[in-house]
C-alpha cells in the first residue's frame, strides 16, 4: 500500500505549546543574564531587558496572529544569541550549549527546508561573530561562574523545549490514531453497507424476475389463483424494493439538512388507521390495534409521518410478537404516538445502537434480518426535523415500545388547516 507523505505538525497543535515554552525560556534566560550581571556589569542588565522586550514582543505578535510560522521567532532567538557572541567573541561554552538548543528548536518546530535555512543563518552569524566581533566583554567568558550558569541555562532550555515538543507530538499521534480508527470504522461500515444493500436489492429483484418469467412463459396455462398469487408476490417485492431505495436516497439529504419538510396542521388519527391497515391487513399473522381518538391537531409533515409509521410498524411486524398496539395521547404541549409490541424487545446494550446508521441487533454471519439498518435512524431524524424526538423503551411485561413526540398545532394553524382527504 502506498503511504501518503507525512506533513509537518500543524501550527494548531505545536504553536501554542511553542509559545508557552518560549515564554518560559525567555524568562529563565533573562533571570540567568541578570544573575551573571553582577560579574559582567550593567551590559548584562541591559541585555536581560532587551531579551524580555524583543522576545516578549515577538510572542505577543504571534499570539495576535494565530497560524503564523515559528520561523520568525526561531530566527529572533538565533539573532539574540549572535548578539551575545558579538559582545563576547568566541565563547566555547555558549557555542556548545546554544547550538544544540537552536538545532533542536529548528528541527522540531519547522519543516526540514526552513530548519536548514535556520542552520545556514546560524552558521553565518556565528562565523561572522568569531572573526569580526568587537568582543567588549571577552574577559567575562573566563569566569567559571558565568560558564556554569550559561551551560545549566541552555541545558534547562533544551530540556523544556524537547519535553514540550514531545507532548505536542504525542497529542498529534493520538489524534492520528483516532482518525485512522475512524477511517477504519468508516470503511468497515461502507463494506457492510455495500454487502447488505447488494443482498437486499438482489432478493426482491430475483423474486420479481423469477415470477415475471414464470407468468410470461405459462400465462395461458396457469390458474387464475396462481396468477393472482404471483402478481401479489411481485407487488409486495416491488414495494419492499421501493422502500429500500427510498431509505437509501433520503439519508444523504437528511444528513445534509436539505430534505424538504412541509408542516401543516392535521389530525393524525385517520392517517394512522390507514397506515396500520396497509401494513397489517386482515388475516395476517399479527394483530394490530389502534387506540387513538380523533380531534387532536398536530403540526407536522403528513408524508414524513407516514414514513415514520411505516418504518416503526414494519419493524414491529418483523421483530415484534403477534400483538401490536398503536396509541396516541397529548402530554405537556406535545402529542405522543407509540408503537408497542409483545415481542422479545431489544437488549439493553443495543438500545442506543439501533438508532445508528446500518446497525442491526444481529450482525455478520448471525444476521438473519432483512433491511440495511436505516429505518430507525431515518425515522428519528425525520421526527427531530419536525420538532420532536423518537425514543425506545421496554414494554411491560415484555416487548418493545417506540414513541415519538410531535408538536401540537397552534390556534392559528388550526384555523388555517386545509381540508384533507384520507383513503
Amino acid at each position: 500500500m502506498e503511504h501518503a507523505p507525512q506533513a509537518p505538525p500543524a501550527y494548531d497543535d505545536i504553536g501554542p505549546a511553542f509559545d508557552r515554552t518560549r515564554t518560559v525560556n525567555l524568562i529563565l534566560a533573562a533571570i540567568a543574564i541578570f544573575a551573571i550581571g553582577f560579574e559582567i556589569g550593567w551590559e548584562a542588565f541591559a541585555l536581560a531587558l532587551i531579551t524580555l522586550i524583543v522576545g516578549g514582543g515577538s510572542n505577543e505578535y504571534r499570539r495576535r496572529r494565530p497560524g503564523r510560522s515559528t520561523l520568525f521567532a526561531v530566527l529572533i532567538d538565533v539573532s539574540m544569541i549572535g548578539i551575545v557572541l558579538f559582545m563576547t567573541g568566541t565563547w566555547p561554552t555558549l557555542l556548545l550549549a546554544a547550538a544544540p538548543y537552536m538545532l533542536v528548536m529548528a528541527f522540531l518546530l519547522l519543516p526540514p527546508g526552513r530548519a536548514m535555512l535556520v542552520v545556514v543563518y546560524m552558521g553565518a552569524l556565528f562565523t561572522t561573530a568569531h572573526y569580526f566581533a568587537p568582543a567588549p566583554l571577552a574577559d567575562v567568558t573566563e569566569s567559571l561562574y558565568v560558564n556554569v550558569v550559561t551551560a545549566v541555562l541552555f541545558l534547562i532550555l533544551t530540556t523544556i523545549a524537547v519535553a514540550a515538543a514531545s507532548g505536542s507530538l504525542h497529542k498529534i499521534r493520538g489524534v492520528e490514531r483516532k482518525m485512522l480508527e475512524s477511517a477504519r470504522r468508516s470503511n468497515l461500515a461502507k463494506d457492510q453497507f455495500v454487502s447488505m444493500v447488494s443482498h437486499e436489492l438482489r432478493t426482491p429483484l430475483t423474486s420479481i424476475a423469477g415470477f415475471a418469467e414464470t407468468l410470461q412463459a405459462g400465462w395461458d396455462e396457469l390458474d387464475r389463483s396462481e396468477v393472482d398469487e404471483f402478481l401479489d408476490i411481485i407487488s409486495t417485492q416491488a414495494e419492499h424494493l421501493h422502500d429500500l431505495v427510498e431509505d437509501i436516497l433520503i439519508l444523504p439529504r437528511l444528513e445534509a439538512g436539505k430534505l424538504t419538510i412541509s408542516p401543516e396542521a392535521f389530525d393524525p388519527a385517520p392517517l394512522t388507521h390507514r397506515i396500520v391497515s396497509l401494513v397489517f391487513p386482515h388475516g395476517g399473522d399479527s394483530d394490530a390495534r389502534v387506540a387513538m381518538a380523533g380531534g387532536t391537531t398536530i403540526e407536522a409533515d403528513p408524508r414524513r409521518i407516514e414514513q415514520v409509521l411505516r418504518n416503526l410498524l414494519g419493524n414491529a411486524r418483523k421483530y415484534g410478537g403477534d400483538e401490536i398496539l398503536v396509541d396516541g395521547q397529548e402530554t405537556e404541549g406535545h402529542y405522543v404516538i407509540s408503537v408497542t409490541d409483545n415481542g422479545p424487545g431489544v437488549p439493553l446494550e443495543d438500545q442506543e445502537r439501533i438508532f445508528d446508521h446500518f446497525e442491526q441487533v444481529t450482525k455478520g454471519d448471525d444476521r438473519t434480518d432483512s433491511g440495511v439498518g436505516l429505518g430507525l435512524p431515518i425515522a428519528r431524524q425525520l421526527v427531530r426535523a419536525m420538532g420532536g424526538d423518537l425514543t425506545y423503551s421496554d414494554a411491560f411485561p415484555h416487548g418493545a415500545r417506540f414513541a415519538f413526540t410531535l408538536p401540537l398545532a397552534t390556534a392559528q394553524a388550526v384555523h388555517e388547516r386545509p381540508e384533507r382527504k384520507t383513503a
